[in-house]
Order: structure tokens, then sequence, then C-alpha cells
């Protein structure tokens, strides 16, 4: 069975519980979010899927983009939060690492004045 696509007739199955709380689990970690938004930058979600022409590459991104929301709907139908925490939490990573690379910067700076060299 499609763990992704379980049919809403069997609401409260054992393996559908079990892929729940894997996905659960997976969300709880900081290293779960970015794996999860990685696998839907993959996915390419977050750009246009006209190539230019409707042409196989077009086709190519759309069925990625399938996957993606797949992944997006299976996220909701846990809980309608964790989309929206996935991006903030996201954008919170994002803003960390500038702010890091900033500080690294700054102190390589620093190295480079450094008069007892």
């Amino acid at each position: 069975m499609d763990h992704f696509n379980e049919q809403p007739s069997h609401p409260h199955t054992p393996e559908r519980d079990e892929i729940t709380t894997a996905f659960r689990d997976v969300f709880a970690l900081d290293a779960g979010k970015r794996v999860l938004f990685w696998m839907l930058e993959q996915c390419a979600v977050y750009r246009d899927a006209y190539s230019g022409e409707l042409t196989n590459a077009t086709n190519y991104i759309l069925g990625r983009q399938g996957a993606g929301r797949t992944l997006i709907a299976k996220l909701d139908s846990i809980d309608p939060t964790m989309y929206p925490k996935l991006l903030l939490a996201i954008a919170d990573f994002k803003e960390a690492e500038k702010v890091a690379a900033k500080r690294r910067a700054d102190s390589a700076e620093g190295e480079d004045y450094d008069v007892d060299a």
C-alpha cells in the first residue's frame, strides 16, 4: 500500500498509525525538518513548472511537483499546522545560518588585520 495515499475508508489502521508516528518523530527533530524541506525542494514545489514550451521537461517537473504536493498533503493530514511550521522553522534555520556566516566573515576579516603576524 502506498503510505502517502491511504484510503479514507480505513482511517485508523496500524500501518497508517505507524507512518503518522514516524512523520511526527521526523518532524520533532531539526534535522528531520531540514530533510523534509530538502525533499520538497527536490520536488520543485517552489518553482514554476513551465519550461518555456509544453515539453517533456515541463511534464517531468509537473510530476515532481505532484510528489511534493502529496508530501504536503500527508503533512496536512497528520496536523494542518505541520507544513506552515516547517516553513517557519526553515526560515529560522536560514536566518541563523546567515548570522553564523556573517560572524565567520567578521572573524576572518579581523584576522586579516592581525599586526602580530
